[in-house]
């Protein structure tokens, strides 16, 4: 699997945007994109790109949450490349189908996990593969250092499932890929959640 780290607008304030190949540009491989940026800034970048012979640049979006720094460029994307949309909540006409804790998507050429991580917003999602041991994580918060703090407990039990996984690279929804410890760091923070005080 390919995961292209795309431009988003400099002159705004955006999230990450991914866009995922498949290792061979294969035609049963699904050309998908994770988030999309504040604008439509991302369809020319995505024009830029070698995305396979006679394949459609992207076939899926798939939204982490609903906060527009996330998925102010999903319209503009689905009407350049006809891509259906994902989401965990349905928003008018823009999201195609609704993805839920525990359901599988395939992108690029493997199956990922769907893990419901409320917390950040209450339609948060990680998406997680396998195969590629890789978690996109939009904004659900990963590192807590200190036990000072309350949380909910749906945010508790999100941590409590991302412990379990064996991760090599965190795609976040901002900042740089994380690869030093991410299992350690993950595990940490439930440690330290499980610890603080929790709002049931």
């Amino acid at each position: 699997m390919k995961v292209i780290s795309l431009k988003t607008n400099p002159r705004l304030y955006s999230g990450n945007s991914f866009l995922l190949l498949g290792e061979w540009n294969t035609i049963d491989d699904i050309n998908a994109v994770i988030d999309t940026g504040s604008d439509d800034y991302i369809v020319r970048e995505i024009e830029k790109l070698y995305t396979g012979v006679g394949k459609n640049p992207v076939d899926k979006i798939i939204l982490t949450h609903n906060h527009f720094d996330h998925m102010g460029g999903t319209a503009a994307l689905k009407k350049a490349f006809n891509a259906k949309v994902y989401a965990n909540i349905f928003s008018g006409d823009l999201v195609d189908y609704t993805l839920n804790d525990g359901d599988t998507i395939k992108l690029a050429e493997h199956e990922f996990y769907v893990i419901y991580s409320p917390g950040h917003s209450t339609d948060s999602l990680c998406l997680y593969c396998e195969k590629e041991q890789v978690l996109f994580s939009g904004d659900t918060t990963l590192q807590i250092r200190d036990n000072n703090s309350a949380y909910t407990l749906d945010y508790l039990e999100t941590m409590q499932k991302l412990a379990m996984l064996k991760i090599k690279t965190i795609y976040p929804g901002h900042g740089s890929p994380i690869t030093i410890n991410p299992e350690e760091m993950i595990k940490m923070t439930c440690k330290n959640v499980s610890e603080s005080k929790i709002i049931l």
